[in-house]
């Protein structure tokens, strides 16, 4: 028995340390990798939701300003509503969010790539689908309902995304949009 529990824990021990989380720079000043260390991320996480923002959209991206030029929404079935935001400086980079568009104003929602109510992305190059980065599976992401009637959804976001391609992370923080409804 004891050479069986023994057995097992060093099993569950080297799992452990073969677990890949990524390809990240644990000091982003140090001029390595682009990715934001995702247990350490530049900016932090504000969880607070005690931010406001520029319409249509915004955020900050690893700690620096991002602002949609454009803004759209549509209904995706009866239950959800697709938000983009688009920014078309150099290249043109796209927020997008498939939200529950029953969510009442003041509740929140995590936002996570294996939940299928809610998930977020960021494209940081439109014509470019290696520069896709997703929420993760670790709900490091929520979004937070301010308005939401027949006429427009209000919201703040915050998540960290994953590039499925290259491992990198990028860490959004201070986001805000206010979107017309279709």
């Amino acid at each position: 028995m004891k050479r069986t529990l023994f057995f097992a824990l060093l099993l569950v021990g080297v799992g452990l340390m073969s677990c890949d989380n990524g390809n990240y720079n644990a000091s982003p000043s140090n001029g390595g990798s682009n990715s934001v260390n995702p247990l350490n991320p530049t900016g932090g996480m504000n969880t607070s939701f005690d931010w406001s923002g520029d319409d249509p959209m915004s955020m900050t991206l690893n700690g620096q300003s991002w602002k949609a030029d454009v803004a759209t929404s549509a209904n995706v079935g009866n239950d959800h509503i697709m938000l983009t935001g688009l920014h078309y400086g150099g290249d043109t980079s796209q927020v997008y969010f498939y939200l529950n568009k029953n969510t009442q104003p003041g509740k929140s929602v995590y936002i996570f790539y294996q939940n299928t109510d809610n998930i977020a992305s960021y494209m940081s190059n439109f014509s470019d689908n290696n520069s896709v980065f997703l929420s993760t599976g670790a709900q490091l992401g929520e979004v937070k309902i301010l308005e939401n009637d027949n006429t427009h959804i209000k919201g703040l976001f915050y998540f960290l995304a994953r590039s499925p391609k290259s491992g990198d992370y990028i860490n959004i923080q201070k986001g805000y949009f206010n979107v017309a409804k279709p």
